[in-house]
């Protein structure tokens, strides 16, 4: 989204608006590799604080997504919601005709987004965080059982037919030693 600075007045500038992830194209990316699918647009709530030359942004954000369980391979709904923090300020005149030496980051450019003119581009940022709401290692309950790993049977339904595995013949000593 673009906002325009002389919009953000001295009480700030509230946005609220959808971003459609399909129309995004590093969002579609994650629905075609199948780590997760957008169930509708992200609703994104946006607060924009002019501070001397920069901006600080406080955003919000929740979405529907559908994601597949990393330990019993079902698929289940959830619905992902962040905060997030990101400052915007001005490109600095080294960047704009940079040399390779210019493009080194510094401390101070960590966690800073630039802008040029009077213009400011949200998406890159929304874009950011919306790719952080979808988990690394998604899985359907926090005590998932997963799948038998001889017969592939969801431990989570159903009940495993396979026999118990020998145990390691090395051990086999540890059973005379009395219990105490």
């Amino acid at each position: 989204m673009r906002v325009h600075l002389d919009a953000i007045k001295d009480t700030g500038l509230h946005l609220a608006y959808e971003f459609n992830p399909a129309r995004d194209e590093g969002l579609a990316d994650v629905e075609q590799s199948g780590e997760a699918v957008f169930l509708g647009p992200v609703a994104v709530s946006l607060d924009l604080d002019r501070v001397a030359d920069t901006v600080e942004v406080h955003g919000h954000l929740s979405a529907h997504l559908r994601l597949t369980c990393a330990r019993c391979l079902a698929e289940f709904e959830q619905d992902a919601v962040a905060d997030f923090f990101c400052v915007f300020t001005p490109q600095p005149e080294e960047r704009r005709q940079p040399t390779p030496g210019d493009l080194e980051l510094s401390a101070d450019d960590v966690g800073l987004l630039f802008f040029e003119g009077q213009v400011l581009e949200t998406d890159e940022a929304v874009r950011e965080e919306v790719l952080a709401l979808v988990p690394y290692r998604a899985l359907c309950r926090p005590d998932c059982r997963g799948l038998c790993s001889r017969c592939g049977a969801n431990l989570n339904t159903d009940l495993c037919t396979c026999p118990a595995a020998p145990g390691d013949p090395r051990f086999t000593v540890l059973s005379t030693f009395k219990k105490r």
